[in-house]
């Protein structure tokens, strides 16, 4: 059901609420904290940017789609020379007590086509605005999920959507490192 989902996301109109963080990071590493609600339908977790996901829910879906980019319809070649770039946001898709980790980029699966995990009791979020990265991580075992680069080439905000229904709780700082930090309402800014 959760892959069901997951490709419903690029094909099909979904009334989608979404909630930005009010605190763009521009700057450094961030971690926080979430509890999502194992009864949700589908939640996604994660950061984009914000030009980017403001733009994505602005338009209708059937005229953009964060995850389809058409063909230009001429065959110059220049599509062939272009380096990908970062996308713009990642998000962790989690529904019905489990976190669908796909394509292959999870690194606790071996399966192409991707795997589901239980829902730990927290989800750790951690950006590194300077190397691009985001890193998602069990915020109790403090084991790492998935990783994957971000376009960090302006502001980027904490994300989260909401399909069919569902509730997270923000958590408190949750840090190991023995470093500087400064609280910024809801999320936690580590220098």
């Amino acid at each position: 059901m959760l892959f069901a989902a997951e490709r419903l996301m690029t094909s099909c109109h979904l009334s989608i609420d979404l909630v930005i963080g009010d605190v763009a990071i521009t700057q450094g590493k961030s971690y926080w904290a979430c509890c999502v609600d194992p009864s949700s339908y589908l939640v996604k977790v994660g950061v984009g940017l914000e030009s980017k996901l403001q733009e994505w829910f602005q338009v209708p879906q059937d005229v953009v789609s964060p995850r389809y980019d058409p063909d230009s319809g001429h065959d110059s070649g220049a599509e062939d020379t272009t380096v990908e770039a970062p996308p713009p946001y990642a998000f962790l898709t989690i529904g019905m007590g489990k976190i669908l980790l796909s394509h292959g980029s999870a690194l606790t699966s071996r399966d192409p086509n991707g795997c589901t995990v239980p829902l730990p009791p927290r989800i750790g979020i951690c950006l590194d605005y300077e190397q691009g990265k985001v890193s998602f991580y069990d915020a109790v075992s403090f084991r790492e999920l998935w990783e994957c680069g971000v376009d960090c080439s302006g502001p980027v905000c904490p994300a989260f959507c909401f399909i069919g229904g569902g509730a997270l709780h923000l958590q408190e700082l949750v840090a190991s490192k023995q470093e500087r930090k400064v609280t910024i309402g809801n999320f936690a800014k580590l220098d």
